[in-house]
């Protein structure tokens, strides 16, 4: 659970209510409510930094000013070295002289270059602050000010819009093909790659090779992350129900499924090489482990992924334990597609099941980005058909 505290260790009341109130209580993932809470604490230090009682703005009748909302979107776009270093500067007490302004501007030019994070992340700290004062505005209206304070609701609306408009614009994705599933063709010469025994196996035979493959049919049966997988207990397995227990995960903790052929791997991977590790050495329980009996790292795996790709010059750059992912969901979009109009899923359900399997949140968006080549596909086909109906009338 993400809490943010002040410097004394007292959790400030409104950002927390609000993580609470809009995040938690709504299912988003602790990541998400985390890097929230954190961009929160930044228009704090700003506060701080500025002698400003956020809390008395946020929750009476008077706001920031157009001036203190351009302020504090210059400070959220700084790096986090910008923001200490501004914060040290407004505790110092400076003497006034008179400089020339060329002189001024040129500094002022270096530090911001210097000093300011993307314009992604930029947008995103500014986006999220004015959600914030979005909502105790909204909170105010409907308990402090009355149909007599119009004028001041339309004075902080106007400085949460003008806020909001400082936000930096970032470019659009290019329309090309980003990188995603695989092809089924490419996909079945990989599992044949992997496949122990194989006269193309890069990997050593036995314990290695045997590892690597159940690793390959784990992610290809559902998609689970790579962080998820080498968390995986053998307990966590049920051979029987063909399911497999995520109970570390970076988003939510899930089961998902696995086929009766990743199974029968598992079950010859654990009788024949996991459990000839000496006890010791293997005793913590994980699945996915070292020859020594240690867990396997996230570079492990990434190298397992790296050899296999270089051993063949069928395999496409892009393949890597993430890639793995977005192919299960090419793969459910292909399948969904495939029922009969009478018992294809609706998009609400479609996305449930998304979300459900990859661990995200229920009211998430990601499935929309995850199906994009789907969606591509089906657009040129329409596009392709088209084209050809407006070619047969020509």
């Amino acid at each position: 659970m993400a809490v943010l505290v002040d410097e004394d260790g007292s959790p400030p009341f409104l950002p927390n209510v609000y993580a609470t109130v809009r995040y938690r209580d709504r299912g988003a993932a602790l990541t998400t409510t985390e890097r929230v809470l954190r961009t929160i604490g930044m228009a704090y230090l700003w506060a701080y930094s500025r002698k400003l009682d956020i809390h008395s703005a946020l929750t009476s009748s008077a706001f920031l000013t157009l001036e203190q909302c351009e302020d504090l979107a210059n400070f959220l776009r700084m790096s986090r070295e910008g923001q200490d270093a501004e914060m040290l500067s407004s505790a110092t007490a400076k003497p006034q002289k008179i400089v020339r302004l060329e002189q001024v501007r040129g500094r002022m030019a270096v530090v911001q270059s210097y000093n300011h994070v993307s314009a992604s992340e930029g947008g995103y700290r500014i986006q999220t602050i004015a959600r914030f004062f979005d909502h105790h505005h909204e909170r105010l209206c409907n308990q402090v000010l009355s149909s007599d304070h119009e004028s001041l609701k339309d004075a902080r609306i106007k400085a949460i819009q003008r806020f909001r408009a400082l936000a930096p614009r970032t470019d659009n994705a290019p329309q090309g093909d980003p990188v995603e599933g695989l092809p089924e063709n490419v996909m079945t010469h990989i599992e044949g790659i992997f496949t122990p025994g194989a006269s193309d196996n890069p990997f050593k035979e036995g314990f290695i090779q045997a590892r690597n493959f159940l690793i390959y049919r784990v992610l290809s049966d559902n998609g689970m992350r790579r962080s998820e997988l080498r968390h995986v207990l053998v307990e966590d397995v049920d051979y029987a129900r063909k399911r497999v227990k995520v109970r570390v995960s970076k988003t939510r903790a899930r089961t998902v499924v696995m086929s009766q052929k990743t199974a029968d791997a598992f079950r010859s991977f654990v009788k024949e090489h996991w459990s000839n590790i000496p006890a010791r050495n293997r005793s913590h329980g994980y699945l996915f482990i070292t020859r020594s009996g240690e867990q396997i790292s996230k570079a492990a795996i990434n190298l397992i992924f790296q050899v296999a790709r270089q051993s063949s010059d069928n395999i496409p750059d892009y393949f890597a334990p993430h890639s793995m992912r977005r192919t299960w969901n090419d793969r459910l979009s292909r399948k969904i597609d495939a029922m009969p109009p009478e018992k294809r899923i609706s998009p609400e359900e479609e996305k449930k099941i998304r979300n459900h399997n990859n661990g995200w949140s229920p009211n998430s968006d990601m499935s929309s980005r995850y199906a994009a080549r789907s969606i591509r596909e089906k657009a040129d086909r329409i596009a392709e058909e088209l084209a050809n109906e407006i070619a047969d009338k020509a």
